[in-house]
This record gives C-alpha cells, sequence and structure tokens, in this order.
C-alpha cells in the first residue's frame, strides 16, 4: 500500500503532522521506533510526567504555608514512586490511548518497529518490508547526550530517561548539569525528601542555554534553590566516579560519598541515526542534525524533517508548529515557517521562569537600543494573598514595542507570558496594556504596573 504521507516517529510532532495530514483527506501512516508506544519523549518521560511531579513538588510549599490562611494542615510525608506511578497511569496512559484511538478511528494506520530504514527516497524498510509514501516527515525526536566521564550505566548514573526506572526514593542524588531539566529535577527530588540533592554545572552560571533569560532573574531562581537546600557548584565538573563505593570526586575538590545516583542533564541529540538517509542523500549537519530550509524540505525533495532533529529550539510546541506548517507546505504547496522570536519557553523549577523574544544579552551584542520595564508582585494583592512572589521584565524599543518579556512566578508565569506574548503578536505596545482593564483581584492586574 502506498501513502500520501510517512511519518517516522509518533512523538509530539508526528502527531501533529498526522492530525493535519487528516484535514485534507491524505492517507497517512505513522512508524513509531521507539518502544514506549505513541506520545514521544514529552509525553512519556519528559514534560508531562515531570511536570506532574513538579506539581506535587509545589503543593508540599502550599501545605508547608497552610497556617498563613489558618489552616492547619501538617505534611505527613512524600513518596516520589506513587507520584511516578500516578503519573503513568494517571496522565501519560490516558492521553496516549486517547490520542491513538482518535488517529485510528481517522484511519490512520499504525507501525511499531525499532527496525526502519530507507530503502531509497520513496520507500522505508519497516522490518524488511516496504512502505512507500508520496512524502516522508521524519520526526524521531532527540535522547539523552551524555559526557565522556558521566556515561549512563542504567544503576548508579541515569539519564533523563532511565531515572523513570528508580526502584527506591533517593537520600542523596548528585545531578551534573544545571540546564532545564536539571534545576526542575533538583526542585522535586528535595521537595520529594532528599536529604541531599547537588548540582554541577560546567558554566557560571545555571540555565546556560535560555539565552534569553537575564542574569538576574535565573540568580533568582539559583537563590531559591539555595534556600531549599540544594547545594550548587558552578565551573564544575566531575571529576571521577566510583559506582562500587557511590562516591563522586568534583573539580573543586569534594568527594561526595553514599550517593544513591548521579543524574546526567546534559542535554540531548538528534535521533537520526539508523535510518540509511545519508544512503538516499539527505544531508546532516557535523552535529547529526537534518539540514532543511524554511519549509523544513530536507536536500531529499519529498524528504521533511521538524522538531529536534532539526536545529531549532528542542521544545514539543515548537516542534508541534513546525509539523502543522510543514505538512500545509507539503499538500498545500505553501512556503510558511514559524516566527521563532514569538516562541514562549518555560522552566518548571522552584520558580517558573518564562521567556520570549530578545534577551537583555542578546540585546547587547546586538546594540539594538531598548529600555527595560519591570513590576513585581509586591503591590498586588491576589498575589499576596496567594504567597505569590515573583517578577516581569519586558524589553521595548524606543517606540513603545515588546522586543521579549521574562517572567518569573511561583505558578501564573504560563498565563502571564502568553498574555504578554499576545500583546505582542498584535503589535500592542506597552502603554496599551497599562490602559487594559484587569479584572481586580487577579495577579494579572500586574501588567498595570509595567
Amino acid at each position: 500500500m502506498e501513502f500520501d504521507l510517512a511519518i517516522i516517529g509518533c512523538g509530539s510532532a508526528g502527531v501533529e503532522a498526522a492530525k493535519e495530514a487528516l484535514k485534507p483527506r491524505k492517507k497517512v501512516i505513522c512508524i513509531e521506533r521507539s518502544p514506549e508506544w505513541i506520545g514521544g519523549t514529552c509525553l512519556n518521560k519528559g514534560c508531562v510526567p515531570t511536570k506532574h511531579l513538579r506539581e506535587g513538588a509545589y503543593l508540599t510549599e502550599k501545605l508547608q504555608s497552610a497556617d498563613f490562611y489558618g489552616i492547619s494542615s501538617p505534611l505527613r510525608g512524600t513518596d516520589i514512586l506513587s507520584s511516578i506511578k500516578g503519573a503513568k497511569e494517571g496522565v501519560i496512559k490516558p492521553v496516549r490511548e486517547a490520542t491513538y484511538k482518535f488517529l485510528s478511528s481517522k484511519g490512520v494506520k499504525f507501525l511499531f518497529s525499532q527496525n526502519a530504514v530507507f530503502k531509497d527516497k520513496n520507500t522505508l524498510l519497516v522490518d524488511e518490508k516496504p512502505v512507500r509514501a508520496k512524502y516522508f516527515l521524519i520526526a524521531t525526536g532527540s535522547s539523552p547526550s551524555s559526557v565522556p566521564n558521566v556515561v549512563p550505566d542504567g544503576e548508579f548514573v541515569l539519564d533523563t530517561d532511565g531515572f523513570w526506572n528508580i526502584e527506591a526514593a533517593p537520600r542523596k542524588v548528585l545531578i551534573v548539569g544545571g540546564g532545564v531539566s536539571g534545576v526542575e529535577f533538583a526542585y522535586i527530588l528535595k521537595r520529594y525528601g532528599a536529604e541531599e540533592v547537588h548540582i554541577v554545572e560546567l558554566q557560571k552560571g545555571l540555565l546556560p542555554s535560555v539565552k534569553n533569560l537575564s542574569p538576574d532573574v535565573v540568580k533568582r531562581l539559583e537563590r531559591k534553590l539555595k534556600a531549599e537546600g540544594i547545594k550548587i557548584y558552578l565551573q564544575t565538573v566531575v571529576e571521577d566516579i566510583d559506582p562500587s563505593k557511590r562516591r563522586v570526586r568534583l573539580s573543586n575538590g569534594l568527594l561526595l560519598e553514599e550517593i544513591d545516583f548521579v543524574l546526567l542533564t546534559v542535554g540531548r541529540k538528534p535521533n537520526t541515526s539508523n535510518l540509511g538517509l545519508e544512503k538516499i542523500g539527505v544531508k546532516l549537519t557535523p552535529r547529526g542534525y537534518i539540514e532543511v530550509d524554511k519549509t523544513y524540505r530536507s536536500s531529499v525533495e519529498n524528504i521533511f524533517a521538524v522538531g529536534d532533529v532539526i536545529e531549532t529550539p528542542a521544545l514539543a510546541h515548537v516542534a508541534k508548529a513546525e509539523a502543522r506548517l510543514a505538512v500545509r507546505n507539503i499538500f498545500l504547496k505553501t512556503s510558511d515557517s514559524l516566527d521563532y522570536s514569538k516562541v514562549p519557553s518555560v522552566v518548571y523549577s522552584a520558580y517558573e521562569l518564562g521567556s520570549f523574544g530578545w534577551g537583555e544579552g542578546e540585546l547587547k551584542e546586538r546594540k539594538i537600543p531598548y529600555a527595560v520595564k519591570m513590576a513585581s508582585f509586591r503591590s498586588v494583592a491576589k498575589a499576596l494573598s496567594e504567597g505569590e512572589e515573583g517578577l516581569i521584565k519586558v524589553f521595548i524599543s524606543p517606540e513603545g514595542e515588546i522586543l521579549g518579556a521574562n517572567v518569573l512566578s511561583r505558578k501564573h508565569t504560563d498565563s502571564l507570558l502568553h498574555l504578554l506574548l499576545l500583546a505582542k503578536d498584535g503589535g500592542l505596545k506597552i502603554d496599551r496594556l497599562r490602559e487594559f482593564v484587569f479584572a481586580h483581584p487577579t495577579v494579572e492586574e500586574v501588567l498595570e504596573i509595567l
């Protein structure tokens, strides 16, 4: 059987592409190479289950401040294994099953195999059986990276995939990498009862890959993590690991002993190997990403690629947006691409740190004229009543146009960030936000202070 579109990878991008291809009534097949069924890293081992754990971690903070509201509600204990089980059975499984049922009911075919390789530009061999298609969309995502002297072994050294198989709540943990995943897991593990959580980061600050977050905003997170009891060692690396003695030596001379496991969170690499791409002429970058033009077309005319396999922000919502555009470009003959300056990102840790557009460092580097508008939650009654804390930084042009923004709060970053992003997308100047009538009392009233 020949298909209009064969999608390799049924994660965030693959699922979105299948839905988009149903609109013009195309014949679609999804080939999934991981053993996790559909949903990809985001649903099965990434964004979704970690946010479930982060919600539990945040809840422990709220319960501990119950006396602020005149409520006696002692926290009796935490169980991270139960929370992981809750994520798997109460969140991941229902979403996975509902998505599969919906796409199958619309005629989308599925194949599950780790053995999928191109024979030619119109033929993919799946377990040696040919799947032919007019167009292919590669959306195979990414997998955890490692560093030379810290290699995952599934027991003492875990990556962010292996974490979900832990069989006991950890007492002492070393996290290698102070990026997005590192600060997220640090907060979760400490709040779920770990006595010691250590972070080592090679760079001079946390979140080095999030270029549009201002240093002072990141510093706020660092102070909060330290207040939680998390130890942070910047410009530090792991020098030696002894799994048999559960011992780790750091470059600053510190010897950590009785470590339950080392969690490696140093980024991800594209899943582009073992597909036979080079054989059919698909060009890769030196780092293994698929080269695409602005329409997400590869060097082979009928093969497109989106998501973590191309060098764009490695975010699930980016992958989904790219997938929609790629499918439209294929079948509607458009030439659309995503405006990445309007893509938001959020780090979920002891605070939620949201950002979009140009950051302060980038504006200075490019010598772009800008001004900063700041607002704190300190004078917002609803925020104070919730025990909320945070700030907003908006970078504007001399004409008042929004160039970018940083938002830091414990629980309201998503709504505030998207309001600012909608304003930017609609061409609203910063003064218009101050004239807007916000309901009272709401946290969103903080935007009136800008």
